[in-house]
């Protein structure tokens, strides 16, 4: 009785345990990291070698869907670099596929001090099936090989749905006379 106690101890916290070691670098390079109990961020790093910049999505919990595509992008070294305020919008120009470049808009979603977290807002060109994505911006020019893009959203929403079921916050639930 009381190693079952501890067995059912041990079962309780696993889904966070193996949740919170959550780092997988894909054969395509895509990197899958946990950013939560309910949430998964899938990366892909610039194929720029003097930068770090990287493409985010997320993968939420319940639905385990792609979401929020985003970018992390590091301040350049120039002195004159003057970093955007959180909740600003920066134009920027995007191509996928080597079509015609696109203008969009930028939303900064984090600014720190040497980087900021930049989400895609209003229209841009679709990722899906994108194989190779651009983007000149006040950051620099960064491209990503995006090859196998689907995979990767499979193999976070498979990771994502793994996990025990989604517990929702408890709501109270006030009684009506009809």
């Amino acid at each position: 009785n009381k190693n079952m106690k501890f067995s059912l101890f041990l079962f309780g916290f696993l889904p966070f345990s193996i949740f919170s070691e959550i780092d997988i670098t894909t054969i395509d390079s895509f990197r899958i990291v946990n950013a939560g109990p309910h949430m998964l961020l899938v990366k892909k790093y610039s194929e720029n070698p003097q930068s770090d910049n990287g493409f985010i999505f997320h993968v939420k919990r319940p639905h385990c869907f792609a979401d929020q595509p985003s970018f992390v992008m590091y301040s350049p070294d120039s002195e004159d670099f003057d970093e955007p305020k959180e909740e600003s919008v920066i134009k920027a120009n995007m191509r996928v596929n080597r079509k015609k470049k696109k203008e969009i808009d930028l939303k900064v979603y984090l600014a720190l001090e040497e980087r900021s977290v930049l989400e895609l807002k209003g229209n841009f060109p679709s990722l899906r099936g994108a194989r190779v994505m651009e983007l000149d911006s006040i950051y620099g020019k960064d491209r990503w090989v995006l090859d196998h893009l689907d995979k990767a959203i499979d193999e976070a929403t498979k990771i994502c749905e793994s996990f025990a079921p989604y517990e929702e916050e408890e709501e109270t639930v006030k009684e009506t006379k009809v």
